[in-house]
């Protein structure tokens, strides 16, 4: 890959905090560091292996490409996601999702999925490691809270989850991408009341 940062733009040589991780956990937190600093797109495996004092080897033996070091990267930084509170409602289990939705968007964290969302939209592979990553993985938090709505009489039979995930997404996706600020309490309200209780509701194709 080619190298279009010099050193100036980003220490690359700052040592990575190992506190007792293997190779492969010190590897994974320069990535991120890096993607926090520069971008998915002007950071390479050199920079990579600069930050973490590791040899290109090292990696491309861990690694077969970039898209997925990266995924590595987001796994180990963000860790397993918790199964979703039973508030005993639908309207509680959603307004609970959508502020851990919130809340991890608006720290700086953020903007590292928010860059890497844009970024695969030109590199496919991204785009795929990304999708296993980002929904697939959390397509049980959905699945959870319909199937629980359905089990309450909330929702009708046959109600999907993947329509859930895809709205929450694209809403907390676009917001995060416009810049429209913070998302605050209200706004987590005003998804939940306001899209995704009238799209659940609705009876089933």
């Amino acid at each position: 890959m080619t190298d279009t940062m010099s050193s100036t733009d980003v220490d690359l040589r700052r040592p990575v905090s190992r506190r007792g991780a293997g190779r492969r956990e010190a590897i994974c937190e320069a990535v991120f560091e890096l993607l926090a600093e520069v971008g998915y797109d002007r950071m390479t495996m050199d920079h990579v292996a600069e930050r973490a004092h590791a040899s290109k080897a090292t990696i491309y033996r861990t690694w077969t490409d970039k898209p997925e070091m990266v995924v590595d990267a987001i796994v180990q930084h963000f860790g397993e996601e918790p199964p979703p509170v039973d508030t005993g409602s639908l309207r509680g289990d959603l307004l609970d999702l959508m502020d851990r939705a919130c809340t991890a968007a608006n720290r700086a964290d953020g903007d590292v999925i928010t860059g890497l969302i844009t970024a695969a939209g030109h590199t496919p592979a991204l785009a795929e490691a990304l999708q296993r990553t980002i929904l697939e993985s959390k397509a049980f938090l959905f699945t959870t809270i319909v199937d629980r709505a359905i089990a309450r009489g909330e929702v009708p039979v046959g109600t999907g989850a993947r329509t859930l995930q895809e709205v929450m997404h694209a809403m907390i996706v676009s917001h995060k991408t416009w810049q429209c600020g913070p998302m605050a309490e209200a706004y987590a309200v005003h998804v939940v009341d306001d899209v995704l209780l009238p799209v659940l509701k609705r009876s089933p194709c």
